[in-house]
C-alpha cells in the first residue's frame, strides 16, 4: 500500500509480543515520519529510514493488542504524484512472532467518516517551524486531526502544500478539481465507501481573480458531488478570507443552492500570534481554530445515521 497523505492511518489487531513494519524504499528520496502507538498508549515517532521497524524491540505483554500507525508527514519537496514515487511511504505488512494471530480488525462502520480537503494548512506543513520539510511538519497537530479526533469519526486528510483549485500543489499534483479522484497518476481513487462529510479548506494559494476562481472553485464542487451523490459538502472560508476569496466561496455556496453544501464561516478565529510564518497555523492556532470548527460540525454530526442525515 502505498499513501502519498500526511494523516494516512492502519491499524492492527493482533494476539502476540512483538511486531515490526515493513516498508518499500525503493526510489524513496525523501525519508517520511510516522507516529505509532499501541492500546490506547503514547504515540512512538519514528522515521521510515529502513526497510525493517521494530516497534516495540522490549517486547508487549502477552494478550491481543491494538495496533494504530499515522503518517506524521510527507515530506512537500519531493515528487508524490508521478510515478515512481519519490516522497511516499509504502507500506509492505507487518511482521509477527511466530506465535502471533492477527485478530479480525475493529469497524468504523458506525462512525461518520469526513475527509479534510486542502492545502499546507491542512497537511500540517510548517505547523512546528517554517519550511516544507517532514521535522517541521505535523498532520496530527493540525485543526482537522484535532477536529476530527475530538468529533469521535473517521478522519483523512488529504492534503498538499501549494495546492488551490486553480494553482498545482508541491510534487506535481494536478489543481484540486483534477486530483480529487485519484490516490495519485494512474491510481484512481475508490469510492465503494465515500465520505460522509467533506470540509473543503482550499483558496490561499489562489491568487487569482473572482472570474477565474469562482469556476474554478465551482468545477471542484461539481466534481465532488459527481463522485460523492449524498456527502454533506463544508465550504469553508480559509483562515485568510479576507484576502483568499472568502466571500467569493460564500457566494458560491448561496448560488449553488444545494442544501448539503454548506458555507462555514471561519472569520474571527484566529489572530496574528497564532501562525508560524503569517501563513500556516501554529500549534496553539491550530488549536483553537479546531475548537471553533467542532463546534460549527458538532450540529451535523449529531444528526448522522449510518445511511446519512437524519431529518
Amino acid at each position: 500500500m502505498a499513501t502519498i497523505n500526511s494523516s494516512s492511518q492502519i491499524r492492527l489487531n493482533f494476539d502476540g509480543t512483538q511486531v515490526a513494519g515493513l516498508f518499500d524504499l525503493t526510489d524513496i528520496e525523501y525519508l517520511e515520519q510516522i507516529d505509532v502507538k499501541v492500546d490506547g498508549g503514547d504515540w512512538n515517532l519514528y522515521t521510515v529510514d529502513q526497510t525493517r521497524i521494530e516497534f516495540y524491540p522490549q517486547g508487549l505483554p502477552p494478550g491481543l493488542h491494538h495496533l494504530e500507525i499515522a503518517v506524521k508527514a510527507i515530506d512537500g519537496n519531493g515528487d508524490r504524484w508521478l510515478p515512481p514515487l519519490r516522497s511516499a511511504i509504502v507500506f509492505s505488512g507487518f511482521e509477527l512472532d511466530s506465535t502471533a494471530r492477527v485478530e479480525p480488525r475493529s469497524s468504523d462502520g458506525q462512525k461518520p467518516l469526513i475527509e479534510f480537503l486542502g492545502d499546507s494548512i491542512t497537511q500540517g506543513e510548517g505547523i512546528l517551524h517554517n519550511g516544507g520539510q517532514v521535522i517541521n511538519s505535523d498532520a496530527l497537530a493540525t485543526y482537522a486531526w484535532l477536529t476530527g479526533e475530538a468529533l469521535g469519526v473517521t478522519h483523512v486528510q488529504i492534503a498538499f502544500g501549494g495546492l488551490g483549485v486553480i494553482r498545482s500543489g508541491s510534487g506535481n499534483v494536478p489543481p484540486a478539481p483534477f486530483s480529487f479522484a485519484w490516490n495519485f497518476a494512474g491510481s484512481p481513487a475508490d469510492f465503494s465507501v465515500v465520505p460522509d462529510f467533506i470540509l473543503i479548506n482550499l483558496g490561499t494559494n489562489d491568487q487569482y481573480s473572482s472570474a477565474e476562481f469562482v469556476p474554478a472553485y465551482t468545477k471542484l464542487l461539481r466534481e465532488i458531488r459527481q463522485h460523492c451523490p449524498g456527502t454533506v459538502i463544508f465550504a469553508m472560508r480559509p483562515f485568510h478570507g479576507e484576502s483568499f476569496h472568502g466571500d467569493d466561496i460564500a457566494n458560491i455556496v448561496k448560488t449553488m443552492n444545494d442544501p448539503r453544501v454548506i458555507y462555514i464561516d471561519s472569520s474571527g478565529w484566529m489572530d496574528a500570534g497564532d501562525f508560524t510564518d503569517g501563513a500556516h497555523p501554529n500549534v496553539p492556532g491550530s488549536l483553537k481554530a479546531a475548537a471553533h470548527l467542532q463546534e460549527a460540525l458538532r450540529p451535523y454530526i449529531s444528526r448522522w445515521r449510518p445511511m446519512g442525515l437524519s431529518n
